[in-house]
């Protein structure tokens, strides 16, 4: 049984990707295999959407989605840096 890395708070704008759509989303929780977007959009369990960043993309599935709130499993972990530059832009835009 694998075990859930910890979540760290975040508040990063991104644009999601799905087929030719793209949306806005506030990634409002990052770890390094996973995460938590707040958007307007409704997705399903297993869809695959890609984030794009200000230094990045990455391909993401969605794990659940309550009201707001998606539950995401990234294809490819995130480098730490990756996830201390997603955390650093919350402690400036706080």
């Amino acid at each position: 049984m694998s075990t859930r890395q910890k979540r760290f708070p975040a508040n990063y704008p991104i644009v999601i990707r799905q087929g030719s759509e793209m949306l806005g989303a506030t990634i409002c929780n990052i770890s390094l295999n996973g995460g938590c977007i707040m958007t307007e959009h409704q997705f399903k369990k297993g869809d695959t959407i890609v984030l794009d960043y200000t230094f990045g993309q990455t391909r993401a599935v969605v794990m659940w989605s309550m009201e707001k709130l998606t539950g995401l499993k990234f294809e490819t972990e995130l480098t730490t840096h990756g996830v201390h530059l997603i955390r650093d832009l919350r402690k400036v835009s706080a």
